[in-house]
């Protein structure tokens, strides 16, 4: 899912969402503010400040994001507190919006130029804009009103605080957003899913004929089921068949493994994984298992896939000494065979 802008010069400097106190990042993120317990806090060099945190009411308090469990049909009624940290009033636009996983592994949420077509369609808020004055605090409600279809399973989005300021006289504008993740899970059949695609694997090659060098393994995992994930990975790879080499002093076999970032139904991430310490052997096999840990309000189990690709991995190092050990072994005979010819054959002499 892509960022899309107006035709006009808009620029979405700062978007920072948190998640359980950790700053997500989005590709149009300048960078990441620090998160305080359940607080996002948007500072910056201009002076300009404000922080966002879930009110404490009855849907809990002392909350880093918004969390509920739900039926098709309901509603929830909830409220965000802003603070106005900087010396100068502030009118911020406050909105709901769709969350995603980005292909780099980020949590990310829709820009405000695409429209919501989730969760974010779910919130509305009593009031779109909200005026502050320096150091001032408003709680600002919102209602999340479940579709009597959604569907079973989990939804994310985000609300959202936005300024919009214009560069000194230019057309260029900058958006600044500072948002709280909302997970709603719907009851009713939850079916985790994973899938792995486009896996290859290509492996580098070394000056050294007895080295190892490194495999690069690039797949596509997606979160094709309605949980949300959290996703451990490990990258196999071997020489054809499992092979050793050196008659068994070394494995082919060496592997990576790692926990990855939550993935959201229905998102996308691009791996790349290096796998060091391989023994080259003409071929080398790839395997990629990913567990997925489901996350999220009463858990709900694990799920798995698992991928194999090969690519060459040529020893050219090895099989250029081999050819010049073959080389020696028959032109050094033949050199000498030859000598011993020439001392061997007897001389003429002359008639008087």
């Amino acid at each position: 899912m892509q960022a899309t802008y107006r035709p006009t010069l808009v620029l979405t400097a700062l978007l920072t969402v948190l998640l359980g106190g950790l700053p997500l990042v989005g590709p149009a993120a300048a960078h990441a503010m620090p998160a305080v317990a359940g607080t996002s806090t948007d500072t910056s060099t201009d002076g300009i400040s404000w922080s966002v945190t879930p009110a404490d009411n009855r849907q809990g308090t002392g909350r880093a994001n918004y969390a509920y469990a739900v039926e098709p049909g309901d509603r929830v009624r909830d409220a965000l507190v802003v603070t106005n940290r900087s010396a100068a009033p502030l009118q911020l636009t406050v909105y709901g919006t769709d969350a995603f996983t980005t292909p780099g592994g980020h949590i990310d949420l829709l820009t405000a130029e695409e429209p919501a077509t989730g969760l974010g369609t779910w919130i509305t808020f009593r009031q779109g804009t909200l005026d502050l004055d320096p150091g001032e605090s408003a709680e600002v409600p919102f209602t999340l009103r479940v579709p009597d279809d959604a569907t079973p399973g989990d939804h994310s989005g985000g609300v959202v605080t936005a300024l919009t300021q214009q560069v000194g006289d230019s057309a260029l504008t900058v958006d600044r957003r500072l948002a709280l993740r909302v997970h709603a899970r719907v009851a009713g059949d939850l079916a985790p899913g994973l899938g792995i695609s486009d896996l290859s694997v290509t492996t580098d090659v070394s000056a050294n004929p007895f080295g190892t060098v490194t495999s690069t393994v690039r797949y596509r995992l997606t979160n094709t089921g309605t949980a949300r994930l959290v996703p451990t990975e490990s990258v196999t790879v071997a020489g054809p068949a499992g092979a050793s080499w050196l008659g068994g002093t070394a494995t082919a076999s060496e592997s990576a493994s790692g926990e990855l970032t939550e993935i959201l139904p229905g998102s996308t991430v691009e791996r790349v994984v290096e796998v060091r310490g391989v023994r080259p052997l003409v071929r080398a096999e790839a395997t990629v298992r990913v567990d997925g840990l489901v996350v999220g309000i009463g858990g709900g189990g694990v799920t798995a896939a698992h991928d194999a690709a090969s690519g060459w991995a040529v020893p050219w190092a090895l099989l250029g000494l081999v050819l010049l050990a073959v080389a020696a072994a028959v032109v050094i005979p033949l050199g000498r065979a030859r000598r011993g010819r020439l001392w061997g054959r007897p001389h003429e002499t002359g008639r008087a």
